[in-house]
């Protein structure tokens, strides 16, 4: 069902009908050299006119540098004139002040524009594709996701991932920028939750010598890195509260200044950000501006955990199964497909990933299968490893890494017996990044407290 919050509305992908809830008003452009161009506002005010330091640059002769406003008042949306020479127009009558109604033609000089709120809603039907680029999925929940992508990608509506680790939002993010006309053009992520605090402004603005202590050359940040290609924020609403006007400013203006610099530098990106957490919700107790929270949710998706989807785990683990190197795993039968399909994955994909892969080299026969972390190798330790050579360097060490952290987190668990604050200390971890592996994993600590498996049993 499709939830609505007073005043934290946005383009959203709906829970049960295949529609876009919209805020803000567009602008077609009538008249002139941009004549088609639209245009698509979330901010409470925009300024129109000939200077680059509008929001919305009108290249026309016609036109004044700073010629007229456009300011939101509730619901209602006014004009007003800023001493313009040749005069601003709503209906073909002059105006200095004036409220617009869905559908005016508004006039600055001789470039006419039509008022269209995004207020409405559009009908979206599920995709008749079963995947997105290399994000897979059969389910309905699935394809209405990929029913949005397909029509948004290739414009550059900034685009909000909300949905629980492990989900495969950042695989989205990277399927977006592939699809849109930017593909040739740089990906740089940003983890927003994984950066120090102290260092996030840098790693997204970039410095100057002498910006802060330690800072010895000129760095560019992750902005200028995406020029002309697509920023991909993960983890957002971890974003410091005393940064987020500057990243408000960055999205609005299209200009960053670097940490102890003057100069504002201009930038071409598209945005993405993603969240494991509920934007409104962080909204709602002031932890993150509702401004920016508009500017990123242009268009808002939900994507769906494992356990809403589960026709998905069979062709999922097929597919998984299927980049192993040939002869190292066997096909689920059907009692241990009913164990898989029934479990709930807290983890979602990246665990359901996990879990076929470490059934490949950990189960006794390849079978795949809920095979727990720490469990005995079927190899010996001299036997050759096996890799698959459909992936890069770069993919096989990362997916090496990701087995040593889920075998390295089961057995530190193991060892302190699912006490997270001691096993921080033993593993010399910082506390809030153990919960975080301990989440992108699906692992649970309290299944390693003393007296567990009893419980569970009972």
């Amino acid at each position: 069902m499709a939830h609505e919050e007073q005043g934290v509305d946005s383009t959203v992908v709906a829970d049960d009908v295949e529609e876009l809830r919209h805020v803000g008003f567009r602008l077609l452009v009538l008249t002139g050299e941009l004549r088609g161009r639209e245009f698509e506002v979330v901010q409470d005010t925009v300024r129109l006119g000939k200077s680059r330091q509008c929001n919305i640059v009108l290249p026309d002769e016609s036109v004044s540098r700073v010629h007229s406003e456009i300011r939101r008042e509730g619901d209602a949306y006014r004009c007003n004139d800023l001493r313009s020479t040749n005069g601003t127009f709503i209906g073909g009558a002059r105006i200095s002040d004036a409220f617009l109604k869905p559908g005016d033609v508004l006039a600055l000089g001789k470039v006419q524009l039509r008022f269209m709120p995004r207020d409405s809603r559009v009908e979206l039907l599920p995709s008749t594709n079963e995947n997105f680029g290399p994000v897979h999925g059969r389910s309905l929940a699935m394809r209405k996701i990929f029913g949005v992508l397909e029509r948004v990608s290739a414009a550059d509506a900034t685009i909000l991932l909300e949905g629980e680790t492990g989900t495969g939002k950042d695989l989205i993010a990277r399927a977006i920028h592939e699809s849109s006309p930017r593909k040739d053009q740089p990906f740089v992520i940003v983890d927003c939750g994984g950066v120090a605090a102290s260092q996030i402004e840098s790693e997204l603005f970039g410095h100057e010598p002498g910006g802060f202590a330690g800072a010895t050359q000129r760095r560019k940040g992750a902005f200028e890195l995406a020029h002309k290609g697509t920023l991909f924020l993960d983890d957002v609403a971890e974003l410091p509260v005393d940064l987020q006007p500057k990243l408000l400013r960055a999205l609005e203006n299209r200009k960053i200044r670097r940490v102890g610099g003057y100069d504002e530098v201009e930038v071409d990106v598209r945005i993405i950000a993603a969240t494991h957490r509920s934007l409104r919700e962080q909204v709602a107790s002031d932890e993150f501006r509702e401004d920016l929270y508009f500017n990123l949710a242009v268009v808002s998706a939900q994507v769906p955990p494992l356990r809403d989807r589960r026709e998905d785990i069979p062709m999922l683990i097929d597919l998984f199964s299927r980049r192993l190197p040939p002869g190292m795993w066997k096909e689920p039968g059907p009692e241990a497909m009913a164990r898989l399909v029934g479990y709930d994955w807290p983890g979602n994909v990246r665990e359901l990933r996990n879990v076929v892969e470490r059934s490949a080299y950990l189960s006794p026969d390849g079978v795949i299968d809920l095979i727990k972390p720490g469990s005995r190798p079927r190899t010996h330790r001299d036997e050759a490893l096996a890799f698959d050579p459909t992936l890069t360097f770069r993919e096989q060490k990362e997916r090496a890494v990701e087995l040593f952290e889920e075998a390295y987190l089961a057995w530190l668990l193991q060892r302190s017996e699912g006490n997270i604050s001691r096993a921080a200390r033993e593993a010399d971890m910082d506390r809030k990044y153990l919960h975080k592996l301990l989440r992108r994993y699906g692992i649970d600590a309290k299944q390693y407290a003393p007296g567990a498996s009893s419980r569970s049993r009972d």
